[in-house]
């Protein structure tokens, strides 16, 4: 009798431990769904710390986009828009690297210094334009994605997004602002693509898609292309007719980007131009090189320790739990991830793909390298990664849980930090001239 006892008073101990723990998980998570918003905004300030230095940074490629906004300013004094950089622009700097992609995005900076002569407030307002509208474009596209019951991995997918390495790395490091703004325009585009899956009429929502992928195309013709092939590759794989229309629109819209890339591919009209033809198989990433955290050579971010916890996370849970993704929309970025990764390998034949003529040499070698799609393929892990912290959440060990998306944000938010940081203080400022 006495054991019966003690065997119910331990199960009501018990029982009354995991009500707490529940509790304990609900108001936290009640906590964050209150908080998420300014959580979000906080890892957009420290996105954003490199621009508070009241001067340009050396290093990557920011004298070509400071070249390109001086010609739009003098072009726009003349009353003319040049969509396309000419050629001394290219040839001042040395820098091929965006021959192909567009001033469309630079009209406002160029405007701006126009007015003030100030390129270093332009660059300054710019740079804040961009990781605001980040931040922005993220949160609708995460936020439509998992919904209002899904906020903690709405929240969680806008701060592995804002604090990418690789995209901080585009940004500040590398200064590649076509890049910068594409990755600005990637959520914005998923999400037209994602309201495609929806019912209701599709014609809106079709043109809003191709808008969107339009506007990729004129940040950087590389992102159109990927961007593009990934989408009627899965239009084939789901048999979704409207993603193929989506693509259609879009290409009709970024028409003068096309028509420019065919005339340098297949003619010799920018024979004068000298674009550099190279191979670009050995610039890729060593498998081990995606596990990098806040160190990393040759311009090549690794995944960030906040990212390999949020994966690590879903793995666990679907090997161990058996709680695996079961929507498919979003188990489909994973496969997307996954493929792009493999495109980022140094092992991977783009040496082969060249063979196939000179416009394949031409059009490899403005991918200039295949790290470009790593960034994209984390981009796209921070679906899963998302994902699988929220149902790390809803599993059985709620304090496990909390430790785990606790030490999940503060390494994503300390490596941006730290990446942001290493920059201010290694980087001494830009001699601008006149």
């Amino acid at each position: 009798m006495k054991v019966g006892m003690r065997n119910k008073k331990g199960g009501y101990q018990d029982s009354k431990k995991r009500q707490d723990e529940e509790n304990k998980s609900i108001r936290f998570a009640a906590w964050l769904g209150s908080n998420h918003g300014i959580l979000c905004i906080l890892t957009t300030i420290v996105a954003l710390f490199p621009v508070s230095c009241n001067y340009i940074m050396t290093g990557g490629i920011v004298q070509e986009w400071i070249f390109r906004v001086e010609e739009l300013a003098g072009g726009l004094q003349k009353g003319c828009f040049y969509l396309y950089p000419n050629l001394n622009v290219l040839s001042m700097t040395g820098i091929y690297e965006n021959a192909m992609n567009s001033n469309f995005w630079f009209l406002v900076p160029g405007f701006l210094y126009g007015l003030t002569k100030n390129i270093v407030l332009s660059y300054r307002l710019y740079m804040l334009a961009v990781q605001i509208i980040t931040f922005l474009t993220a949160s609708l596209f995460f936020l439509h994605l998992f919904g209002q019951d899904g906020r903690l991995a709405a929240c969680m997918g806008i701060v592995l997004y804002m604090t990418n390495p690789y995209r901080i790395y585009v940004c500040y490091d590398h200064a590649n602002l076509s890049q910068a703004t594409a990755w600005m325009l990637l959520p914005l585009y998923a999400w037209a693509m994602y309201t495609l899956t929806a019912p209701g009429k599709k014609v809106g929502k079709l043109l809003v898609a191709g808008a969107s992928l339009a506007f990729l195309g004129y940040a950087d013709v590389i992102f159109f292309l990927t961007a593009a092939g990934i989408t009627l590759l899965v239009a084939i794989i789901s048999r979704r007719g409207s993603f193929c229309f989506a693509v259609m629109s879009g290409g009709i819209l970024f028409f003068p980007g096309l028509y420019r890339l065919c005339r340098y591919l297949f003619t010799e009209d920018f024979i004068e131009w000298n674009i550099p033809l190279q191979m670009i198989m050995g610039k890729g990433y060593r498998f081990g090189q995606f596990f990098s955290s806040y160190a990393f050579r040759d311009g090549k971010p690794g995944m960030g320790l906040g990212m390999m916890i949020c994966l690590l996370a879903a793995v666990w849970m679907r090997f161990v739990y058996r709680e695996g993704e079961k929507d498919k929309g979003k188990r489909g970025f994973l496969y997307i991830a996954l493929f792009l990764s493999v495109l980022s390998l140094s092992s991977f034949p783009w040496d082969v793909l060249q063979r196939l003529g000179n416009w394949a040499v031409r059009l490899i070698s403005l991918i200039n390298t295949p790290s470009v799609f790593w960034g994209m393929a984390i981009a796209a892990f921070c679906i899963p990664a998302a994902a699988g912290m929220e149902r790390l959440f809803k599993g059985k060990d709620r304090t496990a849980a909390i430790v785990t998306l606790a030490a999940a944000v503060l390494l994503c938010v300390g490596i941006c930090v730290y990446q942001c940081n290493m920059l201010t203080y290694t980087r001494l400022p830009l001699e601008l001239g006149g």
